[in-house]
């Protein structure tokens, strides 16, 4: 009795295996390799801006189009026109503008205080950026061979049971430098 249970639990045992390598193979064939595209709707046409009509006697609203110009055609006519008169007016502006400028002398004070600003803006700052933590030291000694072929200076830090391996960055966009170091090692954090 008891061997015969047994022999039933393995067969349905066996049976369940089969079954589960089988479905993780058909799902493998069904699923694409790459994703389904990605529909995009297209917008609809922002409404133009709706303008004021102009109070006409209802024996003028009645009288059906000249044929050679439809309303539509004449309503498009004063847009453009109008559009072209602001136009204008926004070239003459910036025209007196620079001739107000022009006038203006430099002032050299305000020319170099600007220039140190961005001097101590672009100072470079130095960081240390932790690309990984090992367990066995022979990793963390090809992490750091791999940053130092990379124009970086660094350290192996045995911390916590582990060899963390720490790069000096000198840099003025740190962003950039982690993005580099990410993508080299997949990882990376800012310690300081």
């Amino acid at each position: 009795m008891k061997k015969e249970r047994l022999v039933i639990l393995l067969g349905t045992l066996l049976a369940l295996i089969f079954f589960y390598i089988g479905l993780n193979q058909w799902l493998e064939q069904k699923t694409p390799a790459e994703s389904p595209p990605v529909v995009v709707k297209p917008k609809p046409k922002p409404a133009e801006e709706v303008q004021p009509k102009e109070v006409k006697p209802m024996a003028e609203e009645a009288k059906p189009p000249v044929q050679g110009e439809p309303r539509a055609e004449k309503q498009k006519e004063d847009l453009i026109a109008k559009k072209i008169e602001e136009e204008k007016k926004k070239e003459s502006k910036k025209q007196m503008e620079g001739e107000k400028k022009q006038k203006q002398p430099p002032v050299e004070q305000t020319n170099n205080l600007t220039a140190q600003k961005v001097q101590v803006e672009k100072e470079k700052k130095e960081r240390v950026i932790q690309i990984g933590a090992f367990i066995s030291k022979e990793n963390a000694e090809k992490a750091l061979s791999k940053a130092k072929n990379m124009g970086y200076s660094g350290e192996i830090v045995s911390e916590d049971k582990f060899y963390k391996v720490r790069v000096k960055v000198r840099t003025d966009n740190i962003r950039a430098d982690l993005n580099k170091l990410k993508s080299a090692f997949g990882n990376a954090i800012i310690i300081r």
